[in-house]
């Protein structure tokens, strides 16, 4: 009796944390004109936040007073951001919390006060004293530009230092909790690592030439940090250092795999796809992004944090709407996570992929002779359309951002012109190659138009009349011919694009 007791017992403290427990957090914002305030929840956020998950709005009674509870099984940070009034210059606000179940935190702040009067109070608030807010990582933009990893490298342990003497030093005023303690302890662990890869991929944009002649000592140093640390390490997933990390890895390997593929062929088609250089292009060259982020994950990592970098992986390709191998990759995933909450996360767009993959292409998607391929002047493009008020759209199917704001706005923007004399020209670039994959994402995406496979030659004599800077680049082209960038920015904002459309119409 007396060890089945005991059984049941160990089965309750076992059992207990994975039910949810409600934690509460209650905000008071002293001398702020801002009706609402917002909360970002790390636990459900990815890089990209397709799904929106984490991002909550929280509004602001006449006190400037508010509570937001959360149902949760484990500690977690939770992000308060608030204004001192709706202005872009207002002065902000933004804080970490670290919350476990159960807890009820009341955070208070003042924006006429100095570092504005911050007090967290309640239980949890052991976790989150101002003190911690100094665990906040290296301000490495005074770093960019360097060309050699020294400087950077010497900051960097510098300020580990600096965090490491301020957690000790939190730890022993306050005795915040052992998931406190082990969540920062793997963010000093991972500290040196993550920030330092962060700073050098970064950084080889900003001065491309001198990373490349100097890429060895910038390798030496990471190769050097690496070794220092575990890379797949399931127990630091309550690190966000940790998570960055592996986050960043992830796609930073898929460039530096791109790299590869162009430098070392034969190596890299049969490391990657166990095959010789002509049928492993075949296969590459049909997926560059999604199949070989599916290969990194498997090679490098596994459990836990597999499970997360897939999350982070189908985020990524929902967010530019690339369909390629999702069906596949996600049934893989389902058989290997068969309990993974993002099943039913991804789950619902994953069904929409495979329904718009039955899309065809119809009389409304109009090819110019010989795919435009033969096409050498933007002034040749215009004498085709001479005489209409068209949306110029210059895309590529290997750019995310095209493929994302074509899938976002495309249908908006064509069912507010319906019947008013509006055409559409897609000019594709880099694309001579990828004909297939073209007329595949054309139907996929329901790129109702004329369509223009162009040369290297039109996309240049394009980009450089039109002043565009970067894809996509749309342009609005009038009946006489004249023509005028879009003026909606990027991420596009259609109401301003529409606004220009209507102005274009009535000319």
């Amino acid at each position: 009796m007396r060890n089945k007791l005991i059984t049941l017992l160990l089965c309750i403290l076992f059992v207990q944390p994975l039910f949810a427990q409600t934690t509460t957090v209650n905000i008071s914002i002293a001398n702020t004109s801002a009706s609402s305030c917002s909360l970002w929840i790390h636990d459900l956020s990815l890089m990209r936040n397709y799904l929106k998950k984490g991002n909550v709005g929280i509004s602001l009674n006449n006190k400037k007073a508010s509570v937001y509870t959360i149902h949760i099984t484990k500690p977690q940070f939770i992000s308060i951001s608030c204004g001192s009034s709706p202005a872009q210059d207002a002065a902000y606000i933004s804080y970490d919390l670290f919350v476990s179940p159960g807890d009820n935190i009341s955070f208070k702040a003042d924006f006429k006060k100095p570092d504005y009067g911050i007090v967290v109070t309640g239980k949890g608030s052991n976790n989150n004293q101002p003190l911690v807010q100094k665990l906040k990582g290296v301000d490495y933009q005074q770093f960019y530009g360097d060309t050699l990893p020294y400087r950077a490298l010497a900051g960097i342990k510098k300020e580990a230092v600096t965090e490491k003497r301020v957690l000790a030093g939190y730890i022993k005023k306050y005795k915040p909790s052992a998931a406190f303690i082990k969540s920062r302890l793997y963010d000093h662990e991972y500290f040196t690592a993550t920030t330092y890869f962060d700073f050098k991929e970064g950084n080889k944009y900003q001065i491309r030439g001198p990373y490349e002649r100097n890429f060895k000592q910038w390798q030496q140093v990471n190769d050097s940090l690496f070794r220092q640390i575990k890379l797949n390490n399931a127990d630091a997933l309550v690190s966000e250092k940790y998570i960055r990390l592996v986050d960043i890895f992830l796609l930073r390997e898929k460039e530096r795999l791109w790299k590869e593929s162009y430098i070392n062929p034969d190596a890299f088609y049969k490391e990657w796809y166990n095959t010789n250089k002509e049928d492993g292009k075949k296969l590459f060259d049909d997926d560059i992004s999604n199949l070989l982020q599916e290969k990194i994950i498997n090679k490098y990592f596994s459990g836990k944090v597999a499970e997360h970098l897939f999350a982070v992986f189908f985020d990524d390709a929902f967010s530019e709407s690339d369909p390629r191998n999702i069906v596949q990759i996600f049934a893989r995933f389902k058989k290997n996570f068969p309990g993974s909450r993002y099943i039913a996360w991804f789950g619902p767009s994953v069904d929409t992929i495979i329904k718009k993959q039955h899309n065809s292409l119809n009389a409304d998607m109009i090819f110019a002779k010989d795919n435009g391929t033969t096409l050498k002047s933007f002034d040749e493009v215009l004498a085709m359309v001479k005489g209409k008020t068209v949306l110029l759209d210059m895309w590529g199917t290997w750019c995310g951002p095209c493929r994302s704001e074509t899938d976002k706005n495309g249908a908006a923007i064509k069912a507010h012109f319906k019947n008013k004399g509006l055409d559409y020209l897609y000019v594709a670039n880099r694309d001579l190659k990828n004909e297939k994959a073209w007329k595949e994402l054309i139907a996929y995406l329901g790129m109702n138009g004329t369509h223009i496979l162009a040369s290297n030659e039109l996309s240049n004599d394009i980009m450089k009349k039109v002043n565009g800077t970067g894809y996509p680049t749309y342009v609005i082209i009038n009946k006489d011919g004249s023509y005028e960038l879009s003026k909606a920015g990027y991420p596009m904002d259609r109401e301003i694009l529409i606004k220009q459309l209507e102005e274009a119409l009535a000319k």
